[in-house]
């Protein structure tokens, strides 16, 4: 009798010991799918009863108390369209005896409605006697996130294409109508030369029309083809900025002097860009500080200062300044805020910036009032 009952305590002590290492392992594998963003499930084969952790069930927005343990569970959360597979996969899964792996992405319904993308996975754990599954586990893994990633990368990888080729339809375009115009332009030279003999002044007024517009139209196919071709080519290397606006003002040398104009620089670092359309863009904002001047004469100053990873250079002038409701219409191609007989220019000088620094350096460009008067154009330079 004694014996009996130390064995039976010793029995007692023994299933304890087991329960708290099966605790203990079943904590861990909680712990481990957890922090792997992972939900697992144990499904019973013969009798098609299932477990779903409450991890699982978090991942699709629900509390453990809110879904029941069931394989209807499952059928009514996964998406319609990947049922079939999903259950096809199982069943080849379970005839080959875990031979052909259960692995599987597929989408489930969130509880907000959002669709949540998983990579379901399992094995057979347990056997009967004749060697049939009796258990599964498995696990869901959160593959939302990724998927979003992968639909962003495509999505990028479309846009560059989409680019390209409307710059490739750019150039071949501009190459193209150039060819027709310029035959449009010798006749016009060889009709005013036959005119000159019989002088008419009503025709020698529509052929002036038509060489305006001749005229007009080369510059804004001209102007496409440079905007087309901006970072073709060229290869970025370390800029000096001081010097490149040294270089700018003296191709501006002439219309400064023309304009009385005042152009103040101070110093100015090097940075890691592309040297010709770096010109271009202090080029066209200088331009358009003398161009679009007021009753005083022109004064302009090209500053820079190292906020953060970047350097934000300021040209700032005192000129007849812009309507802040026209702040980033003038970025876009061929936007003009005068009419054509005020100003020169076809509209595609702040659009070249825009793409320059934006798109080949990673920067930024903008526009503020001055005081008093005038604007300052800002562009941020990594």
């Amino acid at each position: 009798m004694k014996d009996e009952s130390i064995t039976l305590e010793s029995l007692q002590k023994e299933l304890s010991a087991v329960r708290l290492k099966l605790k203990e392992k079943e904590a861990l594998f909680n712990s481990i799918t957890e922090s792997t963003l992972a939900g697992y499930w144990i499904f019973n084969i013969p009798e098609n009863t299932m477990f779903i952790s409450p991890h699982l069930k978090a991942m699709l927005g629900y509390e453990d108390s809110e879904l029941e343990n069931s394989t209807e569970t499952i059928n009514r959360l996964m998406h319609p369209s990947d049922l079939p597979d999903t259950y096809a996969l199982l069943g080849k899964h379970l005839e080959s005896d875990g031979a052909i792996p259960f692995e599987i992405e597929c989408r489930y319904k969130h509880k907000d409605g959002s669709i949540v993308w998983v990579i379901c996975s399992g094995n057979i754990v347990e056997r009967d006697e004749q060697g049939k599954p009796l258990i599964m586990i498995g696990c869901h893994i959160d593959n939302t996130e990724l998927k979003k990633a992968e639909g962003i990368a495509k999505y990028a990888n479309e846009l560059e294409r989409k680019n390209t080729e409307m710059e490739q339809f750019a150039y071949v375009a501009s190459h193209d109508l150039q060819e027709p115009l310029n035959t449009i332009q010798g006749f016009i030279a060889l009709l005013t030369n036959k005119l000159s003999q019989n002088p008419d002044p009503e025709v020698s007024a529509y052929i002036g029309y038509i060489q305006q517009g001749a005229t007009r139209m080369s510059g804004l196919i001209r102007g496409l083809l440079e905007y087309s071709r901006i970072g073709k080519d060229n290869v970025m290397s370390k800029v000096n900025c001081q010097d490149v606006l040294e270089e700018v003002k003296a191709d501006l040398s002439q219309l400064i002097k023309n304009c009385d104009a005042t152009i103040e620089v101070d110093e100015l670092p090097a940075v890691m860009g592309y040297s010709m359309e770096l010109r271009i863009v202090f080029q066209n904002l200088i331009s358009n500080a003398l161009k679009f001047r007021s009753h005083e004469p022109p004064r302009v100053k090209i500053s820079c200062t190292k906020k953060g990873e970047y350097w934000n250079f300021s040209v700032a002038d005192n000129g007849i300044g812009i309507d802040p409701a026209h702040h980033e219409k003038i970025f876009r191609l061929y936007q003009r805020l005068h009419p054509r007989g005020m100003y020169d220019g076809n509209g595609l000088g702040l659009a070249q910036c825009h793409k320059i620094v934006t798109e080949l350096h990673n920067g930024q460009i903008w526009v503020e009032p001055n005081t008093p008067q005038g604007s300052v154009f800002n562009f941020t330079i990594p």
